[in-house]
């Protein structure tokens, strides 16, 4: 068997662990991000409810308004996520995670 053989086998051995590897990467940081996303939407919920909690209603209150609130809510949700840790994200990675 000739040496340039052997050299082939080895590199396709390599170019499959360095796949996999990135793979395995590439799943943890999914993982992080759908945790993230699920911790925002739990917020934005919990902003949902308490502006629907409201004791009366505004001056100019409309269709209009409830959509507009409601994409600030989502924004809002996002920013506190991102800025603020509720713990969520870190418990469903350790959950998920394996780890």
């Amino acid at each position: 068997m000739d040496k340039s053989a052997i050299s082939k086998i080895k590199v396709n051995l390599d170019n499959n662990l360095s796949s996999k590897e990135f793979n395995k990467i590439n799943k943890d940081s999914d993982l992080k991000v759908v945790a993230e996303e699920f911790e925002s939407l739990f917020v934005y919920q919990m902003l949902k409810s308490a502006r629907k909690a409201k004791l009366s209603e505004s001056l100019f209150s409309n269709q209009g308004t409830e959509t507009y609130e409601s994409l600030l809510d989502q924004e809002y949700s996002k920013t506190l996520s991102k800025k603020h840790s509720f713990g969520i994200a870190e418990a469903l990675l350790r959950q998920f995670g394996g780890k």
